[in-house]
């Protein structure tokens, strides 16, 4: 039996008034820090452009794979991260969470914020067992609850689609920007549309959003859902030194069985 280490990470995205936290402040302290934790696969939330190019030079032991969720490809994205001596990627596909999935920059028309929001997905194949799967990576609108349960619907709706076309095992990792007593949380909680039911393997970890250590306690909005089984239980990457952080969310990891 194979196994891998799967992260969920948002990065959180350049701003100087950060300070000693800020992107370029942090960059060698992740460098450093993250590789000891393992990863083989990793869903970034918050890269913008020259942080996506960062992951790629710094990481070169990884595919760093995903676009902008601007109108132009710009602005934020969502990568995904495979190790390539474990994985070889047979697919790649982002869409955006809106009415128009298929358009660059779209949004729904209801109560999301002025941020366009999209789910990146890539189809892999593990080298050593031959095994498939696809690893979705999304970030919840952080304003509209409307549309963050549009959104995750939408995800939900694609990972049917895609699992009765060519059925493998699923995971789905992400900032919900929702609390787990949330509808958007419990409508991912048990879904039933890829095979075995999804489950939150992240549900024990405690909170995850500690805004460089001044949130206490964290919130938790940041999870892991999978129809693989665990192998043991999910922990948060809490690396910290001298008041720097890998970001103001911990990294949340676990280790399943392919």
């Amino acid at each position: 039996m194979a196994s891998i280490q799967v992260f969920t990470y948002n990065l959180r995205v350049d701003v100087p008034q950060d300070g000693r936290n800020s992107f370029a402040n942090r960059r060698a302290f992740i460098r450093s820090r993250f590789p000891g934790h393992g990863a083989g696969l990793a869903g970034f939330q918050e890269a913008a452009p020259h942080m996506r190019r960062w992951l790629m030079e710094s990481f070169p032991e990884y595919e760093v794979c995903g676009v902008g969720r601007e109108a132009d490809l710009q602005g934020e994205s969502n990568p995904i991260a495979f190790r390539r001596e474990d994985f070889d990627l047979l697919g790649l596909d982002q869409f955006w969470l809106s009415d128009t999935p298929d358009l660059p920059g779209s949004r729904f028309a209801t109560d999301q914020s002025g941020c366009p929001r999209i789910c990146t997905c890539a189809m892999l194949v593990h080298r050593e067992t031959g095994k498939l799967l696809r690893f979705y990576n999304t970030h919840l609108d952080h304003e509209g609850p409307t549309a963050q349960a549009q959104g995750l619907s939408l995800i939900l709706s694609r990972m049917a689609t895609d699992y009765a076309r060519r059925p493998m095992p699923v995971i789905l990792t992400g900032d919900f920007n929702a609390y787990p007593d949330s509808l958007v949380y419990q409508s991912a909680q048990g879904f039933a549309g890829c095979g075995r039911p999804l489950a939150d393997v992240t549900q024990n970890t405690g909170g995850t959003f500690h805004d460089f250590g001044r949130q206490s306690p964290p919130e938790k909005i940041d999870y892991i859902f999978t129809n693989l089984p665990s192998l043991g239980p999910a922990f948060l990457a809490q690396d910290q030194e001298d008041g720097v952080y890998l970001s103001d969310h911990y990294p949340v990891g676990v280790e399943l069985a392919l």
